[in-house]
């Protein structure tokens, strides 16, 4: 029976390594119904928005512009169609399948689109070392594709022919400032405090319209200097000659500032182009008015530190706007987002980072009115920073509901995590995710923690999963606690906040590691594996009891995976992911990479990586090559009843991905009545725990040889693991008894040994 149980097993391992190639698929959907105080998220899985840069593109073939937002914390492009409704009206639906089409931009930069040979197509502008890069559209029946320009752009300036040189953390203006037809960039200077004009003279040189010939006009801009001082300016400053207050070319001077941004628009229908800046260490935008013209004789000689007059923008720290038709009515609207690289103090409520001002006049005299904080945002999961979901049945109705924690929110009591808890008010096939909750159990009244990571497991050995936590504590430490369920299994979860007890920090928790609980030696007690910030997973092996935990360090390197240079701190999912009834382990990195390894049969087995290209494209039908965002955290479970655990993904960004299981379902015909013979209880001998597997659903009990029950009885789900304990009986030979609805009953002899 051995030999049969181990040529069986290398059949089955056999038949799934041969489906790799193909057999392992997720698909980026709409996934799963999310409800927020009652009203359903339009794309409640685009996986939110921190700090972003707007512009619109045709992204599909029809007439309506769609929508491209580059968000600078990640360098993650996000593509929205305008999608038409019954009514006609339109709507912005998230379409990740368009974000691969476009080229890398480099981590922490900027890009902008805008059509400079006026071929109805919008043109790239980005950063490159030294200045800016620029992309053709070379888009053709509905697929876009790029072709490099220039990189970098040269301008002739005031020494000779230079690179055009643009801060990596500005946001510069590129437009027809001179109103000649040709695309003209403005930016500040390298020292920050004058904006440079480049002026496209390809209408004056060769009066062709879509040349890219710049040259820089005078030694500043708009005759203004910014004195860094938020809503101070220098005005009456001269242009033109050497000797003015901004010296001469700066090109190789040193830097002076950290940033600012800007938007050129002509604010009160004058015909000149006005000026909307902001600086870096600043919370307000600033409205500097032209009296002079547009070009270089464009002269500014007054400011307003807050723009708008009614409900100003105000983030604590560098916004940034821009200008697109947001709700479909031909005007362009107003969006400012903060312009930074991460949440600096954690002063930014990036759960409302994109402020979104209706134009209620014309394009060419706008009223910006104040509509919302979270443009986009309030139609998706987004909890500011650091989603950390998880799925579990908390009320104990047979379908999952989930737990979302996150890295923190400034509030009254300070900067803190908390757990977000969305009911499943549908059904296991259709899901339906209501939000009741942003602070679940109110733990984050009860503890100041940040970059909360929420987990189930089972801690005290009792077959009902408890709630696990871990978060940094005020002194940036790690620290795990764990509130034990009082039900049984497959019931409500009975949490009391009050009980929650701490596990001992297992040495070198690091606190961007990703802890993650799974019974690796199969002793009936879950044991610790750790993504560590180089990229290895640890194990931890359980070696406390049901009521007081400890974890010990066995290996460094569990499963000795080749760690890819940016895949730091897996985030760890074990689980059966193409129905073979083996679970495979999965992990999400923090460069966005899904990575999926064979379980090593012993914890000092090596894994085999199974495929690394699992999510499909809609459009190509190959691997997609954009991530489904940055630092991610990875939940499992059968969300549509197919037999086939999906996946969400919680990202750095506040946000959750849902990745539907596509993986071609194993089916192993043949082996079935062989299977059924297999052992379903292990291991055997034990000196404690036994592990029970039934293919149907049922009860199980421990007899003695005489045929009397020594335990209670214990239900178990097909296919799912169970544990029963031991631990109260003498040393000896038992019989389990399995018991199902119209299946005959079952019987397997274990021994309990020291």
């Amino acid at each position: 029976m051995k030999k049969l149980f181990t040529v069986l097993c290398f059949l089955i391992l056999q038949i799934a390594q041969a489906q790799t190639g193909g057999s392992f698929s997720f698909r980026y959907e709409a996934g799963a119904t999310v409800k927020i105080v009652g009203r359903n998220l339009a794309n409640p899985w685009a996986g939110g928005i921190n700090g972003a840069q707007y512009s619109t593109l045709h992204l599909n073939t029809d007439t309506v512009e769609d929508l491209v937002v580059y968000d600078r914390q990640t360098s993650r492009i996000m593509t929205f169609v305008a999608e038409r409704q019954a009514d006609a009206s339109y709507v912005w639906r998230y379409a990740p399948q368009y974000e691969e089409q476009f080229p890398a931009i480099t981590f922490g930069t900027w890009m902008l689109l805008a059509d400079y040979d006026h071929d109805g197509k919008k043109d790239l502008f980005t950063h490159t070392n030294g200045g800016l890069r620029i992309l053709q559209n070379t888009s053709a029946n509905g697929q876009l594709s790029w072709k490099t320009i220039a990189d970098p752009v040269y301008h002739e300036g005031l020494s000779g022919t230079l690179n055009l040189y643009i801060n990596s953390v500005d946001i510069p203006a590129i437009l027809d400032v001179d109103n000649d037809g040709d695309i003209d960039i403005l930016t500040y200077d390298i020292n920050g405090g004058t904006a440079n004009l480049y002026q496209n003279m390809s209408v004056e040189r060769k009066n062709d319209p879509n040349g890219l010939d710049f040259k820089r006009i005078g030694f500043c801009w708009g005759n203004f200097k910014s004195d860094d001082h938020c809503d101070e300016f220098i005005f009456g400053l001269d242009c033109i000659y050497v000797g003015n207050e901004t010296g001469g070319d700066n090109s190789g001077a040193r830097v002076k500032h950290n940033g600012n941004s800007m938007l050129v628009i002509d604010l009160d229908g004058d015909g000149n182009k006005d000026l909307l800046t902001a600086h870096v260490t600043c919370p307000n935008v600033s409205m500097l008015t032209n009296v002079g013209g547009n070009g270089a004789s464009a002269r500014f000689i007054t400011s307003t530190s807050r723009f708008p007059a009614v409900t100003p923008i105000s983030f604590d720290i560098f916004p940034a706007l821009y200008a697109e038709d947001l709700d479909f009515d031909g005007i362009k609207d107003l969006v400012a987002s903060p312009n930074t690289y991460g949440n600096e103090g954690n002063l930014i409520d990036y759960r409302a980072s994109n402020w979104f001002y209706k134009n209620a006049g014309t394009n060419k005299l706008p009223n910006f009115q104040y509509v919302s904080k979270s443009f986009l945002q309030e139609d998706m999961i987004d909890l500011g920073e650091g989603a950390t979901p998880v799925l579990a049945d908390l009320d104990g109705d047979g379908d999952m509901d989930l737990l979302v924690g996150n890295a923190g929110v400034r509030a009254a009591n300070g900067y803190r995590a908390s757990i977000a808890h969305f009911e499943n008010t549908g059904t296991k096939s259709k899901p339906v995710f209501e939000l009741r909750t942003t602070d679940y159990l109110k733990l984050s009244e009860q503890f100041l923690l940040t970059d909360l990571k929420v987990a189930v497991a089972d801690i005290d050995g009792n077959n009902s999963f408890d709630l696990v936590f871990t978060g940094n504590s005020i002194n940036r430490a790690p620290e795990i606690r764990y509130i034990l369920n009082q039900a049984g299994r497959g019931a409500a979860f009975q949490l009391d906040p009050t009980k929650v007890q701490q596990i001992p920090t297992p040495d070198r928790l690091g606190v961007i590691d990703m802890p993650t609980w799974y019974d690796v030696d199969r002793d009936g007690k879950t044991d610790l594996l750790i993504g560590k910030q180089n990229g290895t997973i640890e194990y931890h092996r359980n070696t406390g009891t049901t009521t007081a935990p400890k974890y010990e360090l066995q290996q460094q390197n569990y499963g000795q995976i080749n760690v890819v240079p940016g895949a730091t701190s897996p985030s760890i999912v074990v689980i059966d992911l193409n129905g073979d009834q083996r679970p495979e382990l999965l992990t999400g990195t923090r460069d966005g990479s899904l990575r999926l390894y064979q379980l090593p049969e012993k914890p000092t087995d090596k894994m085999v990586l199974l495929d690394s290209t699992l999510v499909i494209n809609e459009i190509t039908q190959t691997t997609d090559k954009a991530t489904p965002g940055a630092n991610l955290v990875l939940t499992a479970a059968d969300l549509n009843d197919d037999g086939l655990a999906d996946v969400l993904a919680g990202t750095s960004t506040g946000g959750v991905r849902y990745l539907r299981n596509t993986s071609e379902k194993v089916i192993i015909t043949g082996l079935e009545d062989e299977e059924a013979k297999l052992p379903w209880v292990y291991p055997s001998p034990t000196d404690r725990f036994l592990r029970v597997k039934s293919p149907n659903n049922g009860v199980v009990q421990v007899m003695n040889l005489l045929g009397q029950p020594v335990t209670a009885r214990l239900a178990v789900q097909a296919h799912t693991e169970a544990t029963l304990d031991l631990g109260t009986l003498p040393i000896g030979v038992y019989l389990i008894r399995l018991m199902r609805e119209g299946q005959p009953v079952r019987h397997q002899k274990v021994v309990l040994s020291k």
